[in-house]
């Protein structure tokens, strides 16, 4: 969980007062805040402060809105995107949506209607924190697991390997699987010979294959 002097945010409008306005408030509300007038500003920003979260509007000269949020969803997909709009601009939000914004607000931005945002864009983030820890914890647990195992194996093998006495192992078809290297000299038969081609009453005679 991220604490809420550790929020870090990222301000994207064209208009200054509104970036200084916003700035204040957020910063009042206990937010690490950053600002840029464009989108490549923005980009550059993200790439060196890392921000968990981002308020862009649509309007931005140059690159816009959604340009912005095509690349930065690209280059960092754990982001939490706000997009600010206007009431009127509802299919650039919708297209916001589908590019994977989470949120949006309409212009003039109301300031409760922001930190309930914020709010909700700090849930998504830490979930999607949680998911991606809880992937790694688990591949890790695997990957250990997969190692032990093949060491268990490894050391089986060895031990096999190394029997004096001679060792045979057959599947359910009595073909056999194993066969060690005291076997070998035992009966005279190579490994090529023997695993996976041959089954066990082929290689004793009738009374031996009794006992078996």
């Amino acid at each position: 969980m991220i604490g809420i002097k550790d929020w870090k945010l990222l301000l994207i409008d064209e208009d200054e007062e509104t970036r200084k306005a916003l700035s204040v408030f957020l910063e009042d509300a206990g937010y690490i805040v950053l600002t840029a007038a464009d989108g490549e500003n923005g980009i550059k920003l993200c790439r060196e402060e890392s921000p968990q979260i981002i308020i862009t509007e649509i309007d931005l000269p140059g690159m816009d809105g959604v340009g912005f949020l095509k690349s930065i969803k690209k280059a960092y997909p754990d982001n939490e995107v706000i997009v600010a709009t206007g009431n009127s601009d509802i299919e650039n939000a919708l297209k916001s949506f589908r590019l994977g914004a989470a949120d949006f607000i309409t212009k003039p931005i109301n300031d409760d209607a922001l930190l309930a945002a914020l709010e909700r864009a700090k849930e998504r983030y830490n979930i999607q924190k949680k998911l991606q820890d809880y992937t790694t914890l688990i591949e890790e647990r695997w990957m250990d697991t997969s190692e032990e195992l093949a060491k268990t194996f490894n050391f089986q093998e060895r031990l096999v390997e190394s029997s004096i006495d001679g060792i045979i192992g057959c599947d359910y078809d009595r073909r056999v699987i194993i066969f060690n290297n005291s076997m070998e000299k035992m009966l005279g038969y190579s490994k090529d010979m023997v695993i996976g081609k041959m089954f066990l009453y082929q290689l004793f005679s009738s009374l031996e294959w009794e006992k078996f």
